[in-house]
């Protein structure tokens, strides 16, 4: 499936991301929504619930020239540290490194939300040697079985 993004107010390869409306982006993050869907059948979100939490203020959508992230935070009940979410991201050309690119704008960003650290899932095998090179620490792995299976 081939999403363009349409109407990005960012114009600048080398600016921020900013933050953005979801109802102005829909029409481009939506089929981007459902390509992510397609590629991980195992997420239970539907790209309406994601409109839901950016609308309502329980995730931001930040879009950049290479697509975007929706993050929220969260906090950890026992230590109350908070964490900055990257709950879903995606870009036009995978491989561009846009995690490292615009970190230093997310670490602004959850300086500001007083967050302690970032955090990221993914069933994307590539992703896994590209983000422990780069900093990040696997904490858990998570699997899933069906209970009558």
């Amino acid at each position: 499936m081939d999403v363009e993004p349409v109407n990005i107010l960012v114009k600048e390869p080398s600016c921020d991301p900013i933050v953005a409306d979801i109802r102005d982006h829909w029409d481009w993050v939506r089929p981007a929504l459902l390509q992510i869907k397609k590629e991980t059948p195992t997420l239970t979100w539907r790209p309406e619930d994601i409109y839901a939490e950016c609308l309502y203020g329980n995730a931001l959508l930040y879009i950049a020239p290479e697509g975007f992230a929706i993050t929220t935070v969260l906090v950890d009940q026992y230590t109350k540290d908070r964490t900055l979410l990257f709950w879903i991201c995606w870009a036009k050309k995978k491989g561009g490194k846009s995690v490292l690119k615009y970190l230093p704008f997310f670490r602004k960003v959850a300086q500001e939300l007083e967050c302690k650290f970032f955090e990221v899932g993914t069933a994307v095998k590539d992703l896994d040697s590209y983000l422990k090179t780069n900093g990040w620490v696997l904490t858990t792995s998570t699997y899933r079985r069906d209970v009558n299976g």
